[in-house]
């Protein structure tokens, strides 16, 4: 039974499948949900939660020699800002039964800031991006279509010409192709994303749920580029993708390959493709130095959408000793 206020003891492991409809009614994030925390557990991550009427959270416990945490990713979800100073207290109880240093956690909408402030919240390491760009999917195809930049509209047409194909997997065995993309994109010198052991857990736990699809570019019947895609709550959430450093660049393969990744959205019955992660709004067009994401994130503006800001990452402190200990050596390492 629930308790309508009072802070009450989290619980471990998976949650139950009811679970996954609370957190659409309060409109929570795919990372909250109950498919998230079995790749959690897949990882080796002990998962805890908690929820009430009014909020639930749930996270994974990195629990490492030091520092030892628990760490929400968006979450909690809560429906008022009393609700969200709750949960966030909660989570600290919760931590504090387990002996961890604090709570990183990344509340959810409009009455997240306020609870962190009386919380006492610091902000913390950044873990998932404070801004995404997020595309409405309700117009038909053609108004989406007006929607891309130029030169998107031009990969996107010319694809066939250059030969390029699309095809959509299910199988857990296929995230091997993203895989030898993702050395190659290495062996480059360019960026490395998540490790194998990551990619194979998402796979292995999402893909036989339809809760993940891996997209892949084929030119002369060879992968030249791949995306993993989370699909949730009508919201399909673009994750992971790579190219290869010289075919894939060549082809222009990455721009239709999304582009069909959003017309499958579309089709199924979604209404939001997240695009997960951009550079701050005006980052840019500041002046000072370029942000690193300056170049994907121009990718993922040129489909059309808006920017969409979050409350970011934040901790709260548990053990008071420890936790100094971890924020004066971040310090000192930055």
């Amino acid at each position: 039974m629930l308790a309508s206020h009072n802070v009450s003891s989290a619980h471990a492991g998976v949650a139950a499948a009811e679970w996954d409809f609370a957190l659409q009614r309060m409109g929570g994030h795919f990372l909250q949900s109950t498919l998230w925390q079995r790749v959690q557990a897949a990882l080796g991550h002990d998962v805890v939660w908690a929820r009430d009427e009014q909020w639930m959270w749930a996270g994974a416990i990195r629990a490492g020699h030091f520092p030892r945490y628990v760490y929400l990713p968006h979450g909690p979800t809560a429906a008022t800002t009393d609700a969200m100073t709750t949960a966030l207290a909660q989570a600290v109880e919760a931590a504090r039964e387990r002996s961890l240093d604090f709570v990183r956690a990344e509340p959810a909408g409009d009455p997240a800031l306020p609870a962190l402030i009386v919380a006492g919240a610091n902000p913390g390491k950044a873990i998932q991006p404070r801004w995404t760009w997020i595309l409405d999917l309700t117009p038909d195809e053609a108004a989406l279509r007006r929607g891309l930049s130029a030169g998107h509209r031009g990969a996107i047409n010319a694809a066939p010409r250059r030969g390029l194909s699309f095809r959509r997997s299910s199988n857990p065995e296929d995230i091997e192709v993203f895989l030898a993309l993702q050395q190659r994109t290495a062996a480059a010198g360019r960026f490395r994303g998540q490790g194998q052991a990551y990619h194979r857990a998402v796979a292995s736990t999402l893909m036989p749920e339809n809760a993940a699809a891996l997209y892949i570019a084929e030119a002369a019947g060879a992968p030249v580029a791949a995306a993993l895609c989370f699909d949730f709550a009508g919201t399909r959430y673009y994750a992971h993708a790579v190219s290869d450093p010289e075919t894939g660049r060549k082809l222009q393969a990455a721009a239709p390959l999304v582009w069909q990744m959003i017309l499958d959205a579309r089709q199924m019955g979604a209404k939001r493709f997240d695009f997960w992660g951009i550079s701050p709004a005006g980052a840019d067009a500041s002046g000072i130095a370029p942000h690193p994401w300056d170049g994907f994130s121009q990718f993922k503006r040129a489909f059309g959408g808006r920017a969409v800001e979050r409350a970011g990452t934040w901790d709260l402190g548990v053990r008071s000793l420890r936790y100094g200990l971890y924020r004066t050596a971040v310090r000192v390492r930055r």
